[in-house]
């Protein structure tokens, strides 16, 4: 006789328990020695994975190549300031002892770049690659000097008592440096000497105590490109105002780089150090903060590295609490946690390693990647759906126990739970495969990452996990004792026990499945209204997102202090312009470009919004077509002088030769929030304006090219495709999961109305999380996350399906030997009580995303030590709406709206099918 697939497979993996149990060890080893660490292969950030063809991805890859190895990506602002009141003048003593130490760090890293673009010494040539960064770096030393000597000449009679270091009480190490770069620089003996000889005198163990500038570990300030100040004598007076100044490190790394982690840290060291020496010569009160788009994008990875940390501690805790009320025997604790153990070590491994190889070639055609967050989801998801995998089976394993002996009891629960389990994960891998339709990169890759990952742990439950079983036998369910024929204990977790006959529906699960069967009609109607009141005010408020990177951080965020403190003194779009990039046909004489320059600005100038439009003319934006000037006037002087500056110098222009004449660039500044919709607005209108300007034949810039970046530019292209990809990956999704639905169950009609139902759930969801997070916000509530409504629609509409064809598979099967009502009374009370068990694993494993926020302050109470970083907020929602859903699913979808539609149609029909 012909025996079903998962009949043979049920009895292969019994019969050769060692052997499957030896292969998974194995493949955890190699794999885990094999994989590299998901942090080496991890990446982050929103804008880098926007399509090629959007305007700021493009505009991007032009500022690349226009001005190669000195664009500046992303910055990090420093606030030195008061709340209220202006600075005084003990206040520049730390203000001073904070930039001689800065410039210093700006000369080391620029000399080592000049050092790796092949600087051997003397002075350097024009066009040579290293002239840029050694001339920075002498300029860079200057600078530090100059402000030590400022530095010292205040706190001359009152120095503290501690011996003298290279940094303390002068820069003895800038001196020593700067005699060395002079000595390789060919300058006058007399000036080395001068340099030697001052630092010698500030630290006679110099000699020894410095290291050559070589072989000095600068790592976390690899991405520091220059040092711009309120003390410098050109660019000075636009980052100073009476109750704050501003220095701007401006970086090479993109806002969300990894390295920022770093690049932040050593900042906040500096500042540390700097606060420890110098800040008691001030009055209280004076606030030294970072801000600008790479600390907040450093502090936000931060906060998604503790994020992932806490969840994954949390999410085993919380399993193992929920696996030893509901079984109250350690084995049956132990063979899930074990199981899913190797589902994580291998699935993440495996990812890991067709990751690399997708990125160095090995596997052509492999277009794998993943991200610092894509841990958070593949553990939640990994944990909560392996541990229902495995619950469904042990449930079903203690029925067959009591049937038959164990290695058929064995046999039999793994063939007739695999049909349930595999239409269950087939809804969660296929539904999340659909976001690889996603033009936006971190939708495209996570989906079908997590889809892998869940394939093995599906694969671990339906074979090592039987194995173990298996090899333990009956000795599993210590303390209690499994017979043939005798009936369980009855608990509110558990199985409703029932006789062979299937006649008795004990237990609280009995009861809810006679209720049900008795007013379906009621309990349908009543629980459908319910659901549909949040419902609607979801549907509502579905695209009432925030695209604020910087609203992802809690206001205990150092990054948004510092923003609040700069925003009280100054505009904050000065720290975020929107970069123009207009690319001419052909190129056109100096002369020209600048005069139309020139013109195009005073046009801008009339645009809504625009404050400060900066070109080569003016490249601070302080001389608006408005402001008279006199060609002897003071400020005449400032902007020659400006327009030589090296902030201004190959930044206006490209030297490349392909686009030299061609390429104009100019920074335009808007009044109001970089990440507004309001901004968004203006900053398209302007698009639209320049655009106009290229298709008029008497502008002067007919057929040219216009690109935009920046972060406001860069938002609104995030916006435009993400809104794009809601509407295509729902559509998929609901098509996707509907059609193995229908291949599972074989019921058309039921199919669509689990669909309908999880839908509901989904809206409902998202409606009682805006509801909360109003009210937990209060005033600060900007709206959920951007990513929320995508993944919550997904994972909710693939993992909620779960539970449905688990109750629906068990009814089918049931109604092979009893009436419809009979089948659905004892399918209900059957698995009631282990499908319940199931959604308290998963939402306690999505409510763990939310540990961030509430573990730290729990932990310091009881006296245990924690790092209570800044919570991230976009996962601290999705946790929230995540578990919120799946209770819903789980109590309330499973237990109220599909018993009682399938009591109505199965009336109707005769039948439990419609």
């Amino acid at each position: 006789m012909h025996r079903p697939v998962s009949h043979r497979w049920a009895q292969f993996v019994t019969r050769r328990w060692g052997w499957v149990m030896l292969a998974w060890i194995v493949a955890a080893v190699v794999l885990r020695m094999a994989a590299p660490a998901w942090k080496d292969i991890a990446q982050d950030g929103d804008f880098e994975y926007l399509p090629p063809e959007m305007t700021s991805v493009a505009g991007g890859h032009l500022l690349d190549e226009a001005f190669p190895g000195i664009r500046s990506r992303s910055q990090m602002v420093l606030v030195i300031g008061r709340d209220e009141g202006a600075l005084s003048k003990t206040d520049e003593i730390v203000g001073l002892d904070l930039l001689r130490r800065l410039y210093h760090q700006l000369g080391e890293v620029s000399w080592q770049r000049a050092i790796a673009e092949g600087y051997r010494g003397g002075p350097p040539a024009e066009d040579a690659p290293s002239g840029h960064w050694i001339k920075l770096a002498r300029e860079a030393f200057d600078n530090s000097i100059l402000m030590d000597e400022r530095f010292y000449e205040r706190i001359a009679d009152q120095l503290p008592k501690s011996a003298a270091t290279l940094r303390e009480p002068r820069m003895a190490l800038a001196y020593w440096d700067r005699g060395h770069l002079l000595e390789a620089w060919g300058d006058s003996a007399e000036n080395v000497e001068s340099d030697y000889e001052a630092a010698l005198i500030l630290q006679p163990k110099i000699p020894s105590m410095a290291t050559p500038i070589a072989d000095r570990e600068l790592g976390s300030w690899d991405s520091l490109l220059d040092v711009l100040a309120w003390e410098d004598a050109i660019v000075g007076p636009r980052l100073k105002k009476d109750g704050a100044r501003l220095a701007v490190l401006q970086l090479s790394s993109e806002l969300a780089a990894t390295s920022n982690i770093e690049t932040l840290a050593a900042l906040q060291q500096l500042i540390a150090s700097v606060e420890r020496y110098s800040m008691h010569y001030t009055a209280p009160g004076l606030q030294v903060l970072v801000t600008g788009s790479a600390a907040i994008g450093g502090e936000t990875l931060t906060a998604a590295r503790d994020a992932i940390r806490y969840t994954e501690w949390i999410t085993v805790a919380m399993i193992l609490i929920i696996l030893t009320v509901v079984y109250r025997a350690p084995l049956l604790v132990a063979i899930p946690m074990i199981s899913i153990g190797f589902a994580v070590v291998v699935s993440m491994s495996l990812v890991s390693l067709l990751t690399q190889w997708s990125m160095d070639g090995t596997i052509p055609g492999l277009d794998l990647r993943v991200f610092t967050t894509s841990r958070i989801f593949i553990v939640v998801i990994l944990f909560g759906a392996g541990t229902d995998y495995c619950l469904f089976l042990i449930a079903r394993l203690r029925e067959e126990a009591r049937e038959t002996v164990w290695p058929v009891a064995c046999r039999n629960a793994v063939s007739n739970v695999m049909g349930a389990l595999i239409g269950s994960a087939l809804t969660t891998v296929v539904g999340l495969g659909m976001l690889w339709i996603a033009q936006f990169g971190k939708f495209h890759y996570t989906g079908p990452i997590i889809g892998i990952c869940l394939l093995v742990g599906l694969l671990v439950c339906t074979t090592l996990t039987p194995a173990m079983l298996r090899a333990l036998g009956p000795k599993v369910f210590w303390p209690t004792k499994i017979d043939i024929r005798q009936p369980a204990r009855r608990a509110l977790l558990s199985p409703s026990s029932s006789h062979a006959s299937g006649s008795a529906h004990g237990g609280l699960w009995g009861w809810i499945a006679l209720v049900l069967t008795r007013y379906p009609i009621t309990a349908l109607s009543v629980g459908g209204f319910l659901l549909m009141v949040p419902g609607v005010y979801g549907l509502l408020n579905e695209r009432s997102v925030t695209y604020d990177l910087s609203s992802q951080l809690s206001h205990s965020a150092e990054s948004r202090q510092g923003l609040r403190l700069l925003a009280k003194h100054f505009n904050i779009g000065e720290i975020n312009p929107v970069t123009v990039l207009i690319v001419r046909p052909e190129a056109a004489p100096h002369d020209v470009v600048k005069k139309s320059v020139k013109q195009l600005a005073t046009k801008l100038y009339s645009q809504p919004g625009v404050t400060t439009v900066r070109t080569a003319d003016d490249p601070l934006g302080d001389f608006p077509p408005n402001r008279d000037m006199g060609l002897l006037s003071g400020d005449a002087w400032r902007r020659r002088a400006l327009q030589n500056h090296r902030i201004a110098q190959g930044y206006f222009f490209s030297e490349v030769p392909k686009l030299e004449k061609r390429l104009v660039r100019l920074d335009v500044i808007f009044q109001g929030d970089p990440f507004s919709i309001e901004t968004a607005s203006l900053v398209s209108n302007l698009q639209q304006y320049l655009q106009s300007r290229t298709e008029d034949p008497d502008s002067g810039w007919q057929g040219a090219e216009v690109l935009l970046a920046g972060t406001t530019p860069s938002i609104i292209d995030l916006r435009k495709v993400t809104l794009s990809d809601n509407r295509r990956i729902k559509i998929a999704v609901v098509v996707a999961v509907f059609l193995v639905l229908v291949v599972v169950l074989r019921r058309v009609g039921l199919s669509l109305y689990l669909i309908v139902t999880v839908l509901i759930s989904y809206y409902a969801t998202l409606g009682l999380t805006i509801l909360f997070f109003r009210a937990a916000y209060g005033s600060d509530y900007v709206g959920l996350d951007w990513k929320l409504p995508l993944f919550l629609f997904v994972i909710l509409v693939a993992v909620g399906q779960d539970y449905n064809v688990y109750l629906v598979t068990r009814v089918l099967e049931e109604q092979q030997r009893l009436g419809w009502l009979a089948a659905l009374r004892r399918a209900v009370a059957r698995t009631g009580g282990i499908i319940t068990a199931c959604g308290l694993v998963m939402a306690a494993t999505f409510f763990s995303m939310t540990a961030s926020v509430w573990f730290p302050p729990i932990a310091s109470v009881f006296g245990f030590p924690s790092e209570g970083g800044a919570a991230l907020r976009g996962i601290v929602e999705l946790g929230f709406a995540l578990g919120l859903g799946v209770l819903i699913d789980t109590f309330y979808v499973r237990t109220i709206l599909v018993p009682s539609f399938i009591a109505i149609f199965g009336k109707r029909s005769g039948s439990a099918s419609t």
